[in-house]
This record gives C-alpha cells, sequence and structure tokens, in this order.
C-alpha cells in the first residue's frame, strides 16, 4: 500500500475529515427522509466536537505518552552507546529558507537530541527518509539543521524510511557495523510508545528520550477544557493517528 494512497484513506477517516464526512452523510440521508439519518449525522457532529475538545485530547494523550521525560543523569547511567533522532517531517518549500527544510515538529526534536548530545558527548544518527519520493530525504534536512544550526555533529544519516518500522530496520543496518546495540531514543512523547516496540523487535535496547510532551495551557484547563478549539482537534489528529499505527502493528504482525 502506497505512502499516497494511506493519507488520503487517513483524510477521510481521521478527524475532521472523517466525522464530516457522517455529517454529509447524514445531512443526505436527512434529506431522503432516510432511517437513521439523524443518528448518523449527530454522531459526526457530537466526534469533531469531542475530538476538538482540550479534555478529550488529554485522554488520548495520556494513553500514549507512557515513558517520563529523561534526565540527563539517567541518560549517563543509560549505557546508552548513541542518540538516534526520528524524523517528523518537513517544511515544504519555506520562502525564508529558499527551499524546503525540517517542520516545527522536527525541529522540535533535533533541538532536544541536541541538548542530550551536549550533555552526553553521544554520536548522533538522524533517521528520516523521503514517503513522497521527492528528491530528498529527510535525514538530509536533519543533519543540515543539527550541524548548521545548533552546530551539533551527526556520526550517521539514514534516508530510506517510510514508516516507523523502516526507521528501526534501516538503523540497524547503519548501527550494526559500529556494533551499537542500546541507544538514546529521541521522537515525540506521543508516537514514543509504536517507535520502542518497532526499534524492540530489531533487537535494539531503548532508552526512552520522548519529547514534545502534551502540556495543557491557560485556556485548555477546568471548564475551558469543554470549549472546541482547533490547537486541540489538531493533536487529536496525531494522536488517533498513533493509536491506529499501534493497531496495525498488533494486528499484522509488523
Amino acid at each position: 500500500m502506497s505512502v499516497f494512497f494511506t493519507r488520503i484513506v487517513e483524510i477521510l477517516v481521521l478527524p475532521p475529515g472523517g466525522p464530516m464526512l457522517l455529517i454529509l452523510i447524514g445531512g443526505l440521508m436527512l434529506a431522503a427522509r432516510r432511517r437513521g439519518g439523524g443518528w448518523v449525522f449527530s454522531a459526526g457532529f457530537l466526534a469533531l466536537y469531542l475530538f476538538a475538545t482540550p479534555l478529550v485530547n488529554g485522554w488520548l494523550a495520556a494513553a500514549l505518552e507512557r515513558y517520563p521525560a529523561l534526565t540527563q543523569e539517567a541518560l549517563r547511567a543509560s549505557g546508552a552507546q548513541a542518540i538516534v533522532v526520528l524524523g517528523g517531517g518537513r517544511y515544504h518549500d519555506a520562502p525564508e529558507y529558499g527551499g524546503s527544510t525540517s517542520s516545527a515538529a522536527e525541529v522540535e526534536r533535533l533541538r532536544y537530541a541536541a541538548h542530550l548530545q551536549r550533555a552526553s558527548g553521544l554520536p548522533i544518527m538522524v533517521d528520516g527518509g523521503d514517503p513522497f519520493d521527492t528528491g530528498e530525504s529527510g535525514a538530509t534536512f536533519m543533519r543540515r539543521v543539527l550541524e548548521e544550526e545548533f552546530q551539533v555533529p551527526v556520526q550517521w544519516s539514514d534516508g530510506r524510511s517510510r514508516h516507523t518500522f523502516d526507521n528501526a530496520r534501516y538503523a540497524r543496518d547503519v548501527l550494526r557495523p559500529a556494533l551499537i546495540d542500546r541507544i538514546a531514543l529521541v521522537t515525540h512523547a506521543w508516537h514514543m510508545p509504536r517507535s520502542v516496540w518497532a526499534f524492540e523487535q530489531e533487537g535494539f535496547e531503548v532508552v526512552a528520550a520522548p519529547t514534545g510532551f502534551s502540556t495543557p495551557g491557560e485556556t485548555e484547563r477546568g471548564v475551558l477544557s469543554l470549549l472546541p478549539q482547533a490547537q486541540a482537534l489538531r493533536r487529536s489528529v496525531l494522536y488517533l493517528h498513533e493509536l491506529l499505527g499501534m493497531v496495525w502493528y498488533w494486528v499484522f504482525g509488523r
């Protein structure tokens, strides 16, 4: 199954596309006076509302953010031999940079990897592919940002991956000759459970180094957590994608 086709399916299933599709179908059923149209319409509306609230967003985050933040002391005591940072998407055709570069989410991961490298002196591997065949891998941008903007050297890079399981498989190919089996894995906190599982399947001992935790702001607490907010909806899409990915790996034995 191509990455492009998978993304289209996600758009039609995950919010806001999935709930809006239910609302449309329910509306057409009501217009045609079909039975159940009201239920379908209401289900779509309710799903769109719930996934846009910080309250539900927080529940989804709690289900995924299982690994605590890694302190510098814990990293130094962990026995990790290298830091592996996973790609997090790109900022396409950025006019201020004269071309594509790392996305804000990817820079968040790279910043934390640089922080850990300065604290530990461990070598870094960047692991990001080119799933849409643009001709430039995420690893290329990641190396550039780390070395030119954070002044942190990159020891290894791989740009072949199309998904998280590929990240682990190709990292194994790259790091095996260096006899590296224990790694500090950097990715977002919500992405960490699936990432740890994938890397452990390839024989790595993983020290989780999550970043980008869900930390509700002032307008996302108390009664305000029941109000729909665009940022909460965006995060819910990420979290639902991860939960579906974990189910997919479990069902198909990836």
